[in-house]
C-alpha cells in the first residue's frame, strides 16, 4: 500500500512547483501610484506651471501640490492598488434604489464588469 501512495505523490505537482512570473502578481505602478493618477498629476503641475503663468508662486505651488498629492495617493496605492478605479467605478452606482419598477421602466443597460480591450 505504500508503494500505491508514494506512486501517486510522484504523478501530483508539488505546490511549490509552478513558479508565477512576479508581473503577473504585481500591480503597474508609476512612481508608487497608478498611471492615470500619475498622468493626472503631471497634466495638473504642467498646467499651473504653464497655463497660469511661469512665475515664482505657480512653481512653487505645482511643487508643493504634487509633493503633498503624490504622497497621498502613494499611501492609496500601498493600501490598495486598484483604489482610484474602484472609487470611479462606484461613482456611476446609486446611493439609492427603489424597492419595485415603475410600469414604463425598461431594463437596465447592460455594463461590461470588465474595460474593453484596447
Amino acid at each position: 500500500m505504500r508503494a500505491a501512495a508514494a506512486a501517486s505523490d510522484d504523478r501530483s505537482p508539488a505546490l511549490g512547483a509552478h513558479v508565477i512570473h512576479a508581473s503577473l502578481a504585481r500591480p503597474v505602478l508609476f512612481a508608487g501610484v497608478e498611471p492615470p493618477v500619475a498622468v493626472l498629476e503631471g497634466a495638473t503641475a504642467f498646467a499651473l506651471t504653464f497655463g497660469v503663468g511661469l512665475h515664482v508662486l505657480t512653481l512653487v505651488l505645482a511643487v508643493c501640490y504634487v509633493t503633498v498629492v503624490h504622497g497621498v495617493f502613494v499611501w492609496v496605492a500601498a493600501q490598495d492598488p486598484q483604489m482610484t478605479v474602484l472609487y470611479v467605478r462606484s461613482l456611476a452606482i446609486h446611493d439609492f434604489y427603489f424597492p419595485h419598477a415603475r410600469v414604463q421602466t425598461g431594463p437596465p443597460p447592460i455594463r461590461p464588469s470588465l474595460p474593453p480591450v484596447s
